[in-house]
């Protein structure tokens, strides 16, 4: 994209949000990796990629500013093994033409059994031809590095820390550092910035949680088995790849690093962790608080603002991290600026059709690590990409999250039948209030609903692909408009009030709302729920945008009454999104994701009543944009 640019604009300066031109000279042509290990100061060897920027095959001679990544996932990848199976299949789900690509390329270069971190990353080799090293660690007991995983995020900033050190006293670094990544690996980046490390002068994280028990290990106080089971299986999927340092070419010490950490991968101490500890106040047999303590991250905000490093965070609408990513946003006081693509977070890190994201990668460490005055710090500090509207048009500035033109309107649950889905109740879904004294739709809890086995909470690997959600819908609870009469924005954060009565002492609630079109087909948009123990609201320990707040707390537990009625109230993932006129809104009410999420099975399943009347209104409310 950056060679279109500069035809466009014949060499001029652009620096604007997606495009970038001629504020720096690519003066390098390519870029040679090398591997190690360095040793941090409890002895622990850890294996690291060193790419330094090349001309004409000759590696920088002058000290560069330097992009760090500090990762459980693997520096570079061993995609064909000495025999040449095959391995990266395991992991991902190549087309045809890839893997005989891959192929080629194992035949015809001496690194192509590798992918290396430009492989994965491609906008890496426009940084590195701009003049910048790029360096890649494994954390201990990952890869090749000896030691043992130690999720804390605590122990991690302690190692990121010594490594930013490390860095910057290496005769190819600067002392400008920046760090980048994704997941857990933007995870880390919030934790090395609370140290202050002064070589650490801006970070770039991609997709992360503030409050991992909440945003999806147990969202909605839920166990959620596609994440856990996939994250787990992911990880020890990784072993099988894992490439041993360059003097280490018959991998006897990866060999002795991985018998190092025999019976403790991180596979196996999340597996360990997440099913024993189902609540936020669990604690382990010495009284440790998981979630609250090694796993947590908000306790982090006070000391990031205080260090004042300047975070770029970028997250997808159908990500994993969507909430939170705005959370983070609004506790920090740092330089920050944020954007939300239209993406999962399989997709959310790359170059796409909706962004030159490689670009905005650029403007940020060119401002911060090189003093090139850009512009950037000038913009508006969030943009966001608005789904089903014209390309031209999708990507939009705020300066505020919510919308300063946002206004959130009722939409209440009413009778039918609407004819546009053969559900259980086929209702309404109006801005009228409800007038009639006793109005409810019964249902019987129906197991097998599901958002599908495609869903964002997989969508890891592999991108999410959900089905029309129609077949779901019939099977559950239905609230759907009337053919819109003009185009609806809806931006923000939908918050759900529900009324019910049922015969059993807990229930699991999932909610979706949807985009119907003309034919019928169901789109999935967005999704929250709430297991119905946990309904009590809670004062937040960080800044939640009014949303409510659920600690799920065992010690919280509130057991249903039968026969008596109670109130749920949560948020749905935020989204942007724009119903097209003649579409309809519809909000799908299902006590089951089968395919995603542990809810326990009952038999008999429970009898429901949602409660459509003046005293229990069940309604959604949705941040609808006023142009």
């Amino acid at each position: 994209m950056y060679k279109i640019l500069s035809k466009i604009t014949n060499g001029k300066k652009v620096s604007q949000f997606g495009q970038y031109q001629g504020y720096s000279d690519a003066i390098f042509d390519g870029y040679k990796r090398h591997s190690k290990y360095l040793t941090l100061s409890d002895g622990t060897r850890l294996a690291y990629d060193l790419l330094l920027p090349t001309k004409d095959g000759v590696p920088a001679d002058e000290p560069l500013p330097t992009l760090f990544k500090y990762t459980p996932y693997l520096r570079a990848f061993t995609i064909f093994d000495a025999d040449g199976n095959f391995l990266l299949g395991e992991l991902y789900d190549l087309n045809w033409f890839q893997k005989v690509m891959l192929r080629i390329r194992y035949k015809t270069s001496n690194q192509g059994h590798l992918m290396d971190a430009v492989f994965n990353t491609s906008w890496l080799k426009i940084l590195l031809h701009h003049g910048y090293a790029v360096i890649v660690v494994e954390r201990p007991g990952t890869g090749a590095s000896f030691g043992v995983m130690d999720p804390s995020f605590e122990v991690g900033a302690k190692q990121a820390n010594e490594i930013l050190d490390w860095i910057a006293a290496q005769e190819w670094c600067n002392g400008y550092i920046g760090m980048y990544g994704d997941s857990w690996q933007a995870m880390i980046q919030f934790a090395a910035a609370s140290t202050g490390n002064s070589h650490l002068k801006a970070i770039f994280p991609i997709s992360s949680s503030l409050d991992s028990y909440s945003a999806v290990n147990y969202r909605g106080g839920v166990y959620n088995q596609t994440f856990n089971t996939l994250f787990s299986w992911s990880i020890s999927a990784l072993e099988v790849m894992a490439t041993p340092v360059d003097d280490d070419e018959n991998g006897v010490l990866m060999a002795q690093a991985r018998a190092e950490r025999s019976g403790a991968t991180v596979s196996e101490k999340s597996v360990e962790v997440l099913k024993k500890y189902p609540f936020r106040d669990s604690t382990t047999p010495k009284g440790d608080n998981v979630w609250e303590g090694d796993f947590a991250l908000y306790p982090f905000i006070e000391r990031i603002n205080q260090a004042g490093i300047p975070i770029y965070m970028t997250n997808g609408w159908y990500d994993l991290f969507t909430g939170d990513m705005f959370l983070w946003y609004t506790n920090l006081t740092v330089p920050r600026r944020l954007i939300i693509r239209p993406l999962d977070h399989s997709e959310v890190e790359g170059d796409g059709s909706d962004l030159d994201f490689g670009a905005e990668v650029h403007r940020w460490f060119d401002y911060w690590l090189k003093g090139i005055d850009n512009g950037i710090m000038t913009e508006s500090p969030i943009y966001y990409y608005t789904i089903n509207t014209p390309k031209k048009e999708a990507w939009q500035p705020s300066d505020l999250w919510p919308l300063s033109n946002q206004e959130q309107i009722r939409f209440y649950f009413h009778s039918g039948k609407t004819g546009s889905v053969a559900s259980t109740n086929d209702g309404f879904l109006t801005l009228e209030e409800p007038t009639s004294p006793k109005a409810n739709d019964t249902y019987r809890v129906n197991y097998t609903t599901t958002s599908g086995e495609n869903s964002r909470w997989g969508a890891v690997l592999r991108a999410s692909n959900y089905p029309n959600m129609r077949d779901n819908d019939e099977k559950a609870l239905t609230y759907t408009t009337p053919p819109l009469d003009g185009n609806m924005e809806v931006t923000g954060h939908p918050v759900i009030h529900l009324w019910l009565t049922t015969d059993s002492v807990d229930l699991d609630v999932f909610v979706y709302m949807e985009t119907v079109d003309s034919k019928g087909k169901s789109t999935y948009i967005t999704e929250g729920n709430l297991r119905a123990s946990h309904r009590a609201i809670n004062a937040p320990p960080y800044e939640n945008l009014d949303l409510p707040y659920h600690r799920y707390y065992e010690s919280d537990l509130e057991p249903l009454t039968v026969g008596e009625p109670f109130e749920l109230v949560f948020d749905l993932l935020p989204t942007s999104y724009q119903f097209k006129e003649g579409d309809r809104i519809r909000i799908t009410l299902a006590f089951a994701d089968t395919s995603n999420f542990d809810t326990p099975v009952l038999d008999p399943p429970p009898m429901i009543k949602l409660h459509r009347n003046p005293s229990h209104p069940s309604y959604i409310g949705l941040p609808v944009i006023k142009k």
